[in-house]
């Protein structure tokens, strides 16, 4: 079933150590879990709660759009990554949040937050065969990939165009169709549209 990528997506972390301690539990936590046709996939559910007790550190987080040190902090750039590989494979988003602010690893209106038991990202398997993930953390990126049976004559490419209006920002993302023969685009179509506050004082 899995002999082919239906999407794959790198997102280069931070050299914080706790942070990348939880990258790596979340992608250890996702690593083989398998989809079936029909089935609904929850990142919450897969993952699990991060807690101390769990081996998740205390790491920079988002709460709104304020950075504040959280146990699991970082977790969000794996649910991000993950995010992209469902675009990009064509699979059905089910629920997705944006961040209160923008985050450095991924383009604007492309990332997908996180948070136990009141954010979550689901996606649906809305193909014909199972999905398995694959997600490890290796030389300083986060890498994921969706294998399966691949049916598409056609591959994704993701727009994200954004612009501000006072102290919003506001990020539309695209998905783009082209021939997998030709490299034609076939179609551009609206996915969704993202909003952000600015911040004037960003943590780096």
């Amino acid at each position: 079933y899995y002999q082919d990528v239906l999407g794959e997506y790198q997102t280069k972390h931070t050299d914080n150590a706790n942070r990348n301690n939880n990258l790596a539990m979340l992608c250890a936590a996702l690593d083989g879990h398998v989809v079936q046709p029909g089935e609904e996939f929850s990142f919450n559910g897969v993952v699990g709660e991060r807690t101390a007790e769990r081996g998740y550190m205390p790491a920079p987080a988002y709460s709104g759009n304020r950075l504040v040190d959280q146990v699991g902090g970082g977790v969000c750039q794996g649910s991000t990554t993950l995010y992209n590989c469902v675009l990009l494979a064509d699979l059905e988003v089910v629920f997705r949040a944006c961040h209160g602010a923008k985050v450095g690893y991924v383009p604007l209106g492309l990332d997908a937050s996180v948070n136990w038991l009141t954010t979550d990202f689901k996606f649906k398997n809305n193909w014909n065969f199972p999905i398995k993930l694959q997600a490890e953390v290796s030389d300083g990126y986060v890498k994921m990939k969706i294998l399966g049976t691949d049916e598409k004559d056609y591959y994704i490419k993701m727009d994200a165009r954004s612009y501000e209006d006072g102290d919003i920002i506001y990020a539309t993302s695209y998905k783009c169709k082209y021939d997998k023969e030709t490299n034609e685009l076939i179609s551009r179509d609206f996915d969704r549209t993202s909003q952000y506050k600015r911040i004037h004082n960003e943590a780096s």
